[in-house]
């Protein structure tokens, strides 16, 4: 799969937690969405996936390149 997170969490340093286990996978040519109310942690996640954060906790592959690994 060319994305794929295992458990991703992010907590800033202020002890806000954005983002609570996520896991997903998505394939080659496959579109995907990501809905939720204000300050549901989609924007956090979504940094997470381009490197603008790096994860808290968890693993994020991109293609066969780890963005990060526990």
């Amino acid at each position: 799969m060319p994305v794929v997170t295992s458990n991703v969490k992010k907590i800033y340093s202020n002890g806000k937690v954005a983002v609570r286990g996520v896991s997903l996978g998505i394939e080659k040519n496959e579109v995907f969405g990501l809905l939720g109310i204000n300050g549901a942690g989609k924007t956090s996640y979504i940094g997470m996936l381009n490197g603008e954060f790096e994860p808290s906790q968890g693993s994020v592959f991109i293609g066969e390149v780890s963005e990060r690994s526990d």
